[in-house]
């Protein structure tokens, strides 16, 4: 009887509904009504215009849209508003049946298109020994700061990214899948590696509650994404480590007053490291390892004034998978020996007239990092720990030469200031000018066999560089840029600079979109060569001898770069 006494109750209730749609059909809807709707629909978009640093975690990354309740149809004797929802729902019939969660809808993008052009005069590649002719190259093939897992990367030419995120939001509960991908295949050739589809996928379960008149917020997150912590913007890169993994974080913020709070976080994760091989038949054509890692931060927030974090995180392994046919020196006993530390601090201070400071230092630990690889904590340009044995412990494959081990001692920082800030005007207003300093120092000491062949123990490598960007109308700028980069402070030749000019346009100097214009004139030490390496055979920038190896394998790289880049932040 319940049952049937419902089934009439739904019937009446789409008869009423579908009287009402006849109704508003046939008579006219009043003034009011309409412009109602109308406000309904064109007030639906906001968007902000930020650098991208982590996928977002809410709707206030970008537009959204609220899905709108049934509405009630009014008494025949009144025309009714028009009917635009979706039919009822069994919890708007009974009482009983909790309401169905109303999502609200954003989206929010980020994506670099560069044109990068390297000029040189060279003799031609089957002709070594004949006149020099001019050569337009790809820029990235002919440069030795373009390689986001080097050291030696400066940002000055960044290749392609793209990343979209897709976010849905309630009251408690916040859940973002996004894509990303480094090759924009339609400009050539496809890269079957290059997009990530998708690419993180993750939702968050967020709640406050009440103690002594305190109310904290827990956030509980789970899935794939990509904490970080420590990044240096200017380079691109984290002191602190950013962490490519599925995995859970929770997040504690207590409020003690409007102006001072604390945050804790605690998150563990897995990474996974193997390989895929093509030919095999799907679903087997992956061998999968897995390397754990846990992380957890500490931060005091003083208004917008203050900030200072400690840090600590830590990845190992108890997988075999990927090591039952090893050598002894690379057998499943030594990887349980692995692992990567990293303790540090960051810190962030915003005064008025004063400026921006940014300081991180840092100490990282690492333990046979050749068994931790592809994935996990990507820190000071490594995108692993086998990545910081191979750009900073010689590691090159010969566990009897290098293991990969030993500890980096790290200091990122960065000033900034603006013509705004220092007057005490709008940041707003036109003339404006914008410079900034910064560096990074990572001194590594390795922990070498004994009997290795390494003659190098410990390298001092520093990287800093000065800006500075005159905006005389909101949707023009032109900057300056100073860089100079030293691998190996000990030694000479072993070094690198850049002057930098740069024509921006947009539509406004604080917006998240431009197009620039920009060149680079370099100046190479006598080591810093195309396809470079160490006096141990390492390679100099990773991966460099099979980009840049060739023909013209130990020759200067291009000194005059010139781009041609869009970029957008929504």
């Amino acid at each position: 009887m319940i049952l049937q006494r419902r089934v009439l109750q739904a019937r009446s209730s789409w008869f009423v509904l579908a009287l009402s749609v006849f109704i508003s059909a046939v008579a006219p809807a009043p003034p009011h009504a309409e412009a109602s709707a109308d406000a309904e629909v064109s007030g639906a978009a906001t968007t902000e215009k930020t650098e991208p640093t982590e996928p977002p975690t809410g709707i206030e990354a970008g537009a959204s849209t609220t899905v709108p309740g049934p509405r009630v149809p009014t008494p025949p004797t009144a025309p009714p508003p028009p009917v635009d929802v979706p039919p009822a729902l069994a919890s708007d019939l009974d009482p009983d049946v909790p309401p169905k969660t109303r999502w609200e809808f954003g989206v929010k993008g980020y994506f670099r298109a560069p044109v990068a052009l390297g000029f040189s005069s060279r003799p031609g590649p089957d002709n070594l020994t004949g006149a020099p002719q001019s050569q337009i190259s790809y820029g990235p093939t002919r440069t030795i700061d373009a390689n986001y897992y080097s050291f030696g990367y400066t940002r000055l030419q960044e290749q392609d990214w793209v990343e979209m995120f897709v976010t849905a939001k309630s009251k408690h509960a916040d859940a973002t899948v996004g894509w990303m991908g480094y090759w924009l295949s339609s400009a050539g050739f496809r890269n079957y590696d290059a997009a990530w589809l998708p690419g993180v996928a993750y939702v968050t379960l967020h709640t406050d509650f009440d103690v002594s008149g305190i109310k904290p917020t827990i956030a509980l997150s789970g899935g794939a994404w990509w904490p970080n912590f420590g990044r240096h913007e200017k380079y691109d890169t984290f002191t602190l480590g950013q962490y490519r993994q599925i995995g859970e974080q929770l997040k504690l913020t207590v409020p003690f007053t409007p102006d001072l709070s604390a945050q804790l976080v605690q998150g563990f994760g897995t990474g996974r490291d193997g390989s895929f091989n093509v030919n095999s038949p799907p679903p087997y054509q992956s061998q999968v390892g897995l390397s754990l890692l846990h992380y957890a931060h500490a931060q005091v927030n003083y208004k917008k004034v203050l900030e200072v974090g400690v840090h600590h995180n830590y990845q190992w392994t108890r997988d075999p998978n990927l090591l039952q046919n090893t050598s002894a020196d690379k057998s499943y006993t030594n990887a349980r020996r692995a692992g990567l530390q990293t303790v540090g601090l960051e810190a962030k201070l915003s005064l008025p007239r004063v400026g921006k400071v940014w300081v991180s230092p840092s100490i990282v630990q690492v333990k046979n990092g050749w068994a931790l690889g592809e994935a996990g904590v990507e820190v000071v340009h490594s995108l692993s720990p086998e990545g910081v044995a191979t750009n900073y412990f010689a590691w090159s494959g010969s566990p009897a030469n290098s293991t990969g081990s030993g500890t980096l001692y790290n200091l990122g920082f960065i000033y900034e200031n603006t013509l705004a800030n220092l007057l005490g005007v709008a940041r707003d207003k036109v003339p404006q000018i914008k410079g900034s300093a910064f560096g990074l120092l990572v001194n590594s000491h390795s922990d070498l066999p004994l009997n290795s062949k390494i003659p190098q123990k410990t390298t001092n490598s520093i990287k800093w560089g000065a800006d500075a960007e005159y905006n005389p109308w909101k949707w023009m700028g032109v900057m300056a840029r100073w860089d100079a980069v030293n691998y190996d402070t000990a030694h000479g030749g072993y070094i690198f600079s850049a002057i930098t000019g740069r024509l921006s346009f947009y539509s406004h100097f604080a917006s998240g979109e431009r197009i620039y214009l920009q060149y680079s004139r370099y100046r190479y030490g006598d080591h810093m060569v195309l396809a470079g390496r160490w006096p141990w055979g390492v390679p100099l920038v990773a991966g460099s001898d099979i980009i840049q190896g060739g023909p013209y394998e130990g020759s200067k790289p291009d000194m005059d770069v010139i781009k041609f880049q869009a970029v957008v932040s929504f």
